[in-house]
């Protein structure tokens, strides 16, 4: 029996974490529009701690045999989330508030694998980047509208301005996962990572909704 590409396997190993994280109060309250603009501000500042600790490590490792397969600056998103949050905020006072528990321990996970397994950070970016590519011209949308902001203020967060075509790029990224060298008890455990990541997710989102 032919064995399943990563990519496949990380599509198929998640579908379950993929629907309950689809299905959480916060994501339904996202997509009818009705996240007070409050809590929708919350959820960039939480985003702003998972980011940076993902991109740090990234850079970290950007020279890796196997996450260096996968390092794309045209991904990150701290510095498109810096802007959103000093339009939802009105300036600079968000960089005074802490984390949620749920961010911290969702934070804490990400360092401990560049520690102690880096292949293991393949899950957390596969997790987020690979959303944000998929759902986040619908979610731009949807905050546009529930908001009322103007032209693309407050929106940076889902423009990805050096990937021409998002279907192009995930076609190259899910390649990339196929050729790294990771066996079939390695590509087990990324699974296992990323299903970990959604709820990880899922928990922020759950901080959110009081």
């Amino acid at each position: 029996m032919m064995e399943l590409s990563l990519s496949v396997r990380l599509r198929e190993g998640t579908k379950e974490s993929h629907r309950l994280a689809e299905h959480s109060p916060f994501i339904r309250k996202f997509f009818e529009g009705s996240l007070s603009i409050e809590v929708y501000r919350e959820f960039l500042l939480q985003m702003h701690y998972v980011y940076n600790a993902l991109e740090d490590t990234q850079q970290l490792h950007s020279n890796h045999d196997v996450i260096g397969r996968i390092y794309f600056p045209s991904l990150f998103r701290s510095k498109a989330l810096l802007h959103d949050l000093n339009y939802f905020y009105g300036n600079n006072s968000w960089e005074e508030l802490q984390p949620h528990k749920a961010t911290e321990i969702y934070v804490q996970r990400i360092n401990t694998l560049s520690g102690e397994w880096i292949e293991g950070l393949i899950a957390h970016h596969y997790t987020r980047y690979l959303g944000d590519l998929s759902g986040g011209q619908v979610l731009k949308r949807t905050v546009a509208k529930a908001f009322k902001l103007p032209s693309n203020e407050g929106l940076v967060f889902y423009d990805f301005p050096q990937i021409d075509s998002h279907s192009q790029f995930k076609d190259k990224y899910r390649m990339l996962l196929d050729s790294m060298l990771v066996d079939e008890t390695a590509s087990q455990k990324i699974v296992d990572e990323a299903n970990l990541a959604f709820t990880l997710n899922r928990d922020v989102f759950d901080s959110l909704i009081k």
